[in-house]
């Protein structure tokens, strides 16, 4: 679908008629489409619809409720000159499901994160940075805070 299609007043006419019937309608994320169009349409992101899926299904566990969680993923950067940089590997993966499953059980979340390109999950706050002296001064700057890190 693209921004056109869901704006349609067919398209609009029918989820009010499936919200009105109960049914959860999640999404539509936004942003750049294949057509060219931004806006509204997109389907969300795979992983998001899962994160939403398992939110709904699965019974809610606050066993972490009140506690600040800081979890540092990803990698970092350190500059050489304007264009080369040295780096490392780290996909950030296991921050961000880290990070995931402690805001689904009630945490308040920190994610300080190196560049990925991965979605930041839902109820989570994300600090983005670039090197590891950035990584260091977003640790610091609400370490004082957090019950875990």
């Amino acid at each position: 679908m693209n921004q056109q299609m869901y704006r349609a007043a067919a398209t609009q006419h029918n989820l009010e008629v499936l919200a009105s019937r109960g049914l959860l309608i999640w999404g539509p994320d936004s942003g750049s489409q294949a057509c060219g169009d931004i806006g509204p349409g997109r389907m969300l992101d795979p992983l998001t619809i899962v994160d939403m899926a398992v939110a709904h299904f699965l019974a809610p566990v606050n066993d972490l409720k009140h506690l600040n969680i800081m979890i540092t993923a990803g990698p970092t950067r350190e500059p050489l000159d304007p264009v080369r940089y040295i780096s490392n590997h780290s996909s950030g993966k296991m921050g961000f499901a880290i990070a995931a499953a402690a805001a689904r059980r009630g945490a308040n979340v920190t994610l300080v994160s190196g560049p990925v390109s991965l979605p930041t999950p839902p109820f989570v706050n994300r600090v983005d940075v670039m090197t590891a002296l950035e990584m260091e001064a977003a640790v610091n700057a609400s370490v004082q805070q957090q019950n875990i890190f």
